[in-house]
């Protein structure tokens, strides 16, 4: 399993805002791109956030971060958070659930 982490600062009052283009940018490309396993967003106190997306492998990860509807839904996004995003990608060594 492969992370793509991105993270990035909401901008004030932008919280609710932000889900939903997440919900309704984002989401759908996820859904699209082989290899999707899941996606967790995390926002933290001071308006930033971190988001996880699991993928099956490195190349289905790499086909999300260069999909041309990823690269128009950032675009679309620049009113809820800053620009650009940092991401980074790694090997998912150990994963747990309930």
């Amino acid at each position: 399993m492969y992370c793509m982490i991105a993270r990035n600062q909401i901008k004030p009052g932008k919280e609710e805002a932000t889900a939903k283009v997440l919900e309704k940018q984002f989401a759908p490309i996820w859904k699209k791109t082989p290899g999707f396993r899941s996606a967790h967003v995390v926002a933290g106190p001071k308006g930033e956030y971190a988001a996880f997306i699991l993928w099956d492998n490195r190349a289905a990860a790499e086909a999300y971060a260069n999909n041309p509807g990823r690269k128009a839904a950032l675009g679309n996004a620049v009113d809820v958070f800053e620009v650009p995003m940092k991401t980074e990608f790694g090997e998912v060594i150990f994963s747990d659930k309930a």
